[in-house]
């Protein structure tokens, strides 16, 4: 007997609490009585990943882990080039490069034994997500914060390491890349014109 009462106390609570009364209005802007009506919340349905075979299911996930280890950097990154951007938009050019000198002592203070432990695929993630997030490749980042003297330096030393700092991101070419960021909430930024 107990049971159905529960059942009942239950089933009530269900029927009652999910149903609510909202307001209708009509072609000719009358308001008709209320009507019983159900609204739901958006479902996104995704359907699971299928890979051809284990390899490539583990280079997908150690992709990811790559990735997720590489964000901090990344969102870093980013944030001090857009300070650096709206800081140095209107200084003379001897005060740019003296701030943009503090700010390069500053980034090898804190983050140079860190992304020395890098392996040259997480440094190529690195730079294509930098790239992503930028919408402009490391390569005219530098140039244009340095020289292009300097930038032509880094590029051979990033070639050496099997890295193009030139390279433009095409979220086509990298759909595994692009899928993961986009489950972790980074959507792709519009293309910023200067």
């Amino acid at each position: 007997m107990r049971y159905y009462l529960f059942l009942f106390f239950c089933l009530g609570n269900l029927i009652s609490g999910a149903q609510q009364l909202f307001p209708t209005i009509s072609k000719d802007n009358t308001v008709k009585p209320s009507q019983e009506q159900i609204q739901l919340n958006e479902a996104v349905i995704v359907s699971t990943r299928l890979f051809a075979n284990d390899t490539m299911r583990y280079h997908y996930n150690q992709m990811k882990y790559y990735v997720k280890i590489i964000l901090p950097y990344v969102d870093t990154a980013v944030s001090m080039f857009r300070e650096i951007d709206a800081t140095t938009a209107d200084m003379s050019n001897r005060k740019r490069r003296i701030y943009i000198r503090s700010k390069e002592k500053e980034i090898k203070i804190h983050f140079e034994d860190r992304l020395s432990s890098l392996n040259i695929t997480q440094g190529r993630l690195l730079v294509k997500l930098i790239n992503r997030q930028l919408s402009v490749n490391c390569y005219d980042i530098v140039r244009e914060l340095k020289n292009p003297i300097t930038a032509a330096y880094y590029q051979s030393i990033a070639r050496l390491n099997g890295i193009n700092l030139n390279e433009e991101y095409d979220p086509e070419e990298n759909r595994d890349l692009e899928m993961i960021m986009r489950n972790l909430g980074y959507d792709r930024p519009e293309k910023i014109e200067k």
